[in-house]
């Protein structure tokens, strides 16, 4: 069984569209509080509830869960969701964490599915939430200047995470989808695209004055 990576692009380009996500970083959870049968708890949230020792509120979901995980239960006939997160990590990491649970979620992961493909495909649809292939196309025909860091600004996704993105298997969204998602993010990109022409001509090395930035700073 091999990981289906047409689903994963599929369902996130669906969930952009149908959430009418229209900003970037995209931000998992807006759309986790208009999903249905989802409570999303911090590990803090969850310590403050349960009265548990938030250190040991970590050590209840594994090592390697340290960054978000999603229980499932029935209640009342229905599946419900208990995704619970590490509020404590880096935006961008806590960005990613809940963007691969709701991955999960979306994508109707169950046990029949065997564990390493559902990450795999949960981390897919994530990339393709987090990094939309129709935004950065459309800054790439708009002649944004996309380098790394351009691209980790707009979607949260830095490093190790945009090297993930590139070495995804080709995908195929429809087109009428991939129209959709443009059009909603089109104040976005216009005000991206004007921001950095502004910022390019003004500092062309943004770290360059980092010194200076912390001069007279003290502990």
């Amino acid at each position: 069984m091999t990981p289906d990576y047409e689903k994963a692009a599929l369902k996130a380009a669906e969930t952009l569209v149908k959430f009418h996500i229209d900003t970037a970083p995209v931000s998992p959870l807006p759309i986790f509080m208009r999903t249905p049968g989802v409570l999303v708890l911090s590990f803090s949230e969850i310590s403050t509830q349960v009265g548990i020792a938030k250190r040991n509120v970590t050590r209840l979901f594994g090592l390697d869960n340290q960054d978000a995980v999603t229980s499932v239960y029935v209640d009342d006939g229905k599946l419900r969701y208990l995704v619970a997160y590490n509020q404590q990590l880096p935006y961008n990491m806590i960005q990613r964490a809940l963007a691969r649970e709701l991955g999960h979620i979306i994508l109707g992961h169950d046990d029949s599915v065997p564990e390493d493909i559902r990450e795999v495909e949960a981390r897919v649809f994530a990339k393709h939430l987090l990094c939309p292939r129709a935004l950065i196309r459309t800054l790439q025909e708009a002649g944004s200047i996309l380098t790394v860091e351009a691209v980790g600004s707009v979607t949260g996704c830095y490093g190790r995470c945009q090297q993930y993105i590139r070495n995804i298997p080709g995908t195929h969204v429809p087109a009428e989808l991939n129209r959709q998602i443009k059009e909603q993010f089109a104040d976005y990109t216009q005000n991206f695209i004007d921001y950095q022409s502004i910022l390019i001509q003004r500092d062309t090395s943004p770290l360059a004055d980092f010194g200076t930035f912390m001069e007279g700073y003290e502990e």
